[in-house]
């Protein structure tokens, strides 16, 4: 590359226009991000700017309870919460105590969904596991406020042969869904949301084992990255995974908000979910994945989705599943 030549950042590799005007989704109501992580009521104005150029109109966030109240001074007719401890604190002295304290705040602010994260090196630092009586508890005050439930279980594939290679260490994936399986089990049909595909957009045949047995399980499409690269190697038969299981799949992006991000860093994961979902686009992703090489980028493969599972990806999922809890989210205002 010419010295004089700017390199373009990693989420636009290949030079997207992500002003460039694009049709909202073609849906009656809000489109509804499930799956975000909206961190500071200072990152609002990009964001909800590139929301409103993609047509993302509501979301479900994972916001510091800290910071939840002045989202929803500004934003709160387009917001909702999910339930979450303080990142910096799990794994000390009394970070449970401080957690139940926070799931109380979040339900008074209207939270209605609660996550836990269960990825292999989150249950290394917190020391908790699926069998741990502190899960149990916190899991136990969540079912009796009639919160969904929603974790953050496994991790991609790719990370087992690599991150997590030492199995002593971290346990299997085998083992990981197998106590996934058993607590699901255990909670007696109370709604449950597996986040990011389940954690194993690499395995459909298991989500199908999953979505069958347990009536109450939902999945979300969650984590650009990992969705542009898993998905569009098995388009084929994760387009037909999406059609025959469109009453439980809720559309979500894993946005993250930072100080260093701006309009076209927000742009580019909306921009990749549309393409992934909506078009038969076939192209590279702009977004560089770094746990592939440079010269095995992926390329997205979109799943063209029929208009009546777009429909219920985007907002009648969601709102269904919200408006069962009570969530203010769910109305139809939008």
């Amino acid at each position: 590359m010419d010295e004089q030549t700017p390199k373009l950042p990693e989420h636009n590799r290949i030079g997207v226009d992500f002003r460039r005007p694009m049709p909202r989704p073609k849906v009656r109501g809000a489109v509804i991000d499930w799956h975000c992580h909206l961190l500071n009521a200072s990152h609002a104005d990009p964001w909800f700017a590139a929301a409103d150029h993609y047509g993302i109109d509501r979301f479900v966030s994972m916001s510091p309870l800290e910071e939840a109240l002045r989202l929803q001074n500004r934003w709160g007719d387009r917001m909702s919460f999910i339930a979450i401890p303080a990142w910096r604190e799990i794994g000390k002295p009394g970070w449970i105590d401080d957690w139940l304290r926070r799931i109380d705040g979040f339900y008074n602010v209207g939270a209605r969904v609660a996550k836990f994260h269960f990825a292999p090196q989150s249950m290394i630092r917190s020391g908790m596991k699926f069998d741990s009586p502190d899960f149990r508890r916190v899991l136990s005050e969540i079912i009796a406020r009639g919160m969904i439930i929603m974790t953050h279980v496994g991790d991609p594939e790719i990370w087992y042969t690599s991150k997590y290679a030492d199995a002593e260490k971290f346990g299997t994936r085998a083992l990981h869904y197998q106590q996934w399986w058993e607590t699901i089990e255990s909670v007696n049909g109370h709604p449950w949301v597996g986040a990011h595909l389940g954690g194993n957009p690499e395995d459909p045949a298991l989500l199908q084992k999953m979505l069958d047995h347990f009536p109450n399980l939902w999945l979300d499409c969650s984590a650009t990255k990992w969705m542009q690269r898993e998905v569009s190697l098995r388009r084929d038969q994760m387009r037909d995974f999406f059609i025959h299981n469109q009453d439980r799949i809720l559309f979500g992006s894993d946005q993250v908000s930072g100080d260093d991000r701006d309009f076209d860093f927000y742009a580019s994961r909306w921009w990749v979910h549309r393409k992934l979902w909506e078009t038969a686009y076939v192209g590279p992703s702009p977004i560089v994945d770094p746990d592939v090489p440079a010269d095995q980028q992926p390329v997205i493969r979109g799943l063209c989705l029929p208009d009546e599972v777009l429909q219920k990806l985007y907002h009648d999922n969601a709102a269904r599943l919200l408006a069962s809890v009570k969530s203010p989210c769910h109305s139809e205002r939008a």
